[in-house]
């Protein structure tokens, strides 16, 4: 892997830095930064740590590909990758390879490390200008340590499928739930759940009715509850109208048309306990851009067992007037909430004051019901954070600048273990992304604009339920679940500290110029000053936090240094009509003696026939190995005429001798019957004159000899030989 660089620049113009002199205090500081970037991108999700690290998934805009990057508490960069196959296109015969990889779910493990989830394009042979098999798309998941090193990789596909995993949930058990998103007609997504050992303990397939299909902007939301069961909340669509029949009055809506769809399973055995949709409101011809979609971004479990999905929709202004025939819309977050079977229950708008205001992103605070909603004002394009409790309730509100104030930009929020908040926000058409991070009180001079009042009303879903249906269908494992390996490439952010907030008392210390190198022999593994291990090369680092709530960070650049013990040389070969050949060893070491010369390289070009050594030699240990070379490529066949086994040790047994230089490919001997009575493929194998354990009898036996040339022809032989006793 290659190693995490950090490259900080302070720009010293527009820079404001605020310091106070009194007694420090944890976690008193806060920051805004700006994180510039070689190409534009899109921050997508984001979580938190138990150290309060920060973790961000984005999407690389021009090339169609994602990175994960993870910061400290104080929004330093640990590192920065992107995960790709390890599969490099090399030629046209070549299959498979892949483009266009991405990422677009992030969690995180029981095990302090995180699942990134998403697909990729898989390619096969291109002949005349044709793949065959044709392009198609796969599912992917990654387990990655909090180093960012993957260390376990999972492909869902197969030929002429198109899948994406689009959304999962770690069960109780340590289970996973996956969605498996079905990108081809007739459009048979599945819910696989898969234990620990890689094993599918069931699955479930999901073919809506031919009218809707699922909204692929977005992913599905999963989530286990209390009582065990697994909520599955995806986005449907409808091109065409739909009809309301009423009582002598037949209405039209008019495509297309939007549906929350609500799926309740058993995590025992993954069977439908019940599903339940509900139609969005009708956009066509309103006052809303024909771009928008309704978007569903959390789930969260309420006390006293209701679900809350919280949304970011248009919500009708227009008073008296049926749903229907309503025009003038209005941007609100909504909180949509069920019963524990997905059942309706009751609804609440969230606006600011005097306008309209868009859901960016929410978050469960740990408090039962307790979330806390970043909305963007869609006057003035600032945030607005506020926190409703169990019952829907405003119960603070505040308000900060947008560092990204335009109507396309995105915002991820996630709230510290300890207090505090910490807001990214990202526009697709920028190369950077911004961060405004909190104190543990929330207060952030550098961005802290007067909070905004926000209105919660109570509301009712005035729109038709129950449109969308599943066809009947047996779970079919139509797909290949298979580890998969990936390459992690770094990325290189720069960051740009334009205002803070922190103690003189305190400085943040990065050690990313001066990392402590250490190597270690395969199959040894370095313990960290934080007693966690390391086993495979790359870089690593120690988070520390002073009184004052700083950052100081090191560094390990970890370098595995390869046994000897796996060195070997090209098998025996021969100089093709004169000319100079090479022969290679094992890669992969630093130096190589051949012939006892010291080349420094794992190949070596050969001019003479003979013999041929190669050394290596490190702090792990030492090893050699041999090969000969011959001045021609092919050699007569040998084969005895006669064996005796008869039990005197002389001539007991029936080989191929050794001094054939060709290569055996397989032996096969005859009795007079067209029989086979022994087969092998390797000289140490020989016949003892025995067929089924019974003794044959003397006389002639045929055998053939098939073998190989060191040129690579084939060289074949057929005859007899004597059995005497």
């Amino acid at each position: 892997m290659r190693q995490v660089k950090l490259l900080i620049i302070i720009l010293a113009c527009g820079y404001c830095s605020i310091s106070n002199a009194q007694q420090c205090k944890t976690d008193s500081n806060f920051y805004s930064i700006k994180y510039s970037t070689p190409y534009n991108v899109s921050l997508s999700n984001g979580i938190i740590t138990s150290q309060n690290e920060l973790v961000a998934l984005g999407q690389n805009t021009n090339q169609k590909s994602s990175f994960v990057s993870k910061f400290t508490a104080q929004g330093n960069v640990l590192w920065s990758n992107e995960y790709i196959p390890d599969y490099p296109y090399v030629s046209w015969l070549q299959m498979p390879w892949y483009t266009e990889t991405k990422f677009t779910g992030i969690q995180n493990a029981a095990d302090s490390n995180y699942y990134i989830f998403g697909s990729s394009m898989e390619h096969g042979k291109t002949i005349n200008n044709v793949e065959d098999p044709p392009t198609h798309q796969v599912g992917l998941l990654l387990k990655i340590d909090k180093y960012g090193k993957c260390i376990d990789g999972r492909y869902f596909g197969n030929w002429r499928t198109e899948y994406a995993v689009t959304g999962i949930t770690e069960l109780s058990n340590g289970n996973q739930v996956v969605f498996l998103r079905s990108q081809m007609p007739p459009f048979r997504s599945k819910v696989a759940c898969v234990n620990l050992n890689g094993d599918i303990i069931w699955g479930d397939t999901f073919e809506p009715s031919p009218l809707y299909k699922e909204i692929t902007e977005f992913d599905p939301l999963l989530k286990q509850l209390s009582n065990g069961n697994v909520v599955i909340m995806s986005q449907m669509s409808r091109s065409i109208d739909d009809t309301i029949h009423f009582p002598f009055l037949d209405v039209i809506v008019p495509a297309p048309l939007v549906f929350f769809n609500i799926l309740i399973l058993d995590s025992k055995d993954g069977h439908t306990i019940s599903n339940t949709s509900f139609e969005c409101a009708a956009l066509a011809g309103s006052n809303v851009n024909a771009n928008f979609l309704p978007q569903v971004k959390s789930i969260t479990e309420l006390p006293n067992g209701n679900i809350s999905f919280c949304a970011d929709v248009y919500w009708a202004t227009e008073k008296g007037i049926v749903f229907y025939d309503q025009h003038i819309f209005s941007r609100r977050a909504i909180s949509f909430i069920t019963d524990k079977l997905g059942i309706y229950q009751k609804l609440i708008t969230y606006r600011p004051a005097k306008g309209s205001g868009g859901l960016q992103s929410v978050w469960q605070t740990g408090v039962p019901g307790e979330q806390v909603l970043l909305m963007k004002d869609s006057s003035d394009q600032q945030l607005i954070l506020f926190a409703i409790d169990a019952d829907g309730k405003v119960e603070w509100t505040r308000g900060y600048k947008n560092p990204v104030p335009t109507s396309n930009s995105k915002g991820v929020f996630l709230e510290k273990k300890n207090g505090g908040y910490s807001i990214f926000e990202s526009d697709a058409s920028l190369k950077e992304f911004q961060l405004l991070i909190t104190n543990n009180s929330g207060n952030d001079s550098c961005a802290e604009i007067p909070a905004v009042s926000i209105v919660a009303e109570d509301a009712v879903w005035p729109y038709p339920i129950q449109k969308v249906q599943y066809i009947p269908n047996s779970f079919d494992l139509d797909f290949r679940y298979a580890g998969f390996h990936i390459v992690q490439n770094n990325i290189q952010l720069s960051q740009d500290t334009y205002c803070k907030y922190q103690f003189e008392c305190c400085k943040d210390f990065i050690d990313s110029l001066k990392p402590h190198n250490v190597s270690i022999c395969e199959g040894e593994s370095y313990t960290l000053p934080d007693n966690s291990t390391a086993n495979s090369s790359g870089t690593y680092y120690q988070t520390l936090k002073s009184k004052g709530g700083c950052d100081s960070v090191v560094f390990y650049n970890l370098k595995i240094i390869k046994s000897p013990s796996h060195l070997a040389i090209t098998h025996d070969t021969c100089l093709d009509n004169g000319m100079a050949i090479t022969i290679n060893a094992t890669c992969g070491y630093e130096s190589y003696l051949w012939n006892n010369q010291d080349i420094g390289d794992s190949s070596f070009i050969i001019q003479h026939p003979g013999n041929y050594s190669v050394k290596v030699t490190n702090v792990c240990g030492s090893k050699s190995d041999t090969t000969h070379v011959y001045d021609k490529c092919d050699f007569p066949i040998y084969f005895p005429t006669a064996f005796s086994p008869n039990g005197d040790f002389i001539n007991d047994v029936l080989k191929v001798p050794e001094l054939n230089i060709n290569k055996l490919i397989r032996l096969r001997v005859y009795n007079r019957f067209g029989q086979i009575v022994f087969s092998t493929r390797s000289y140490k194998e020989g016949w003892d004159g025995r067929f089924k354990g019974i003794e044959q009898p003397v006389g002639a036996y045929v055998y053939l000899l098939e073998m190989q040339g060191l040129s690579g022809k084939k060289a074949n032989q057929k005859g007899t030989f004597m059995l005497i006793r």
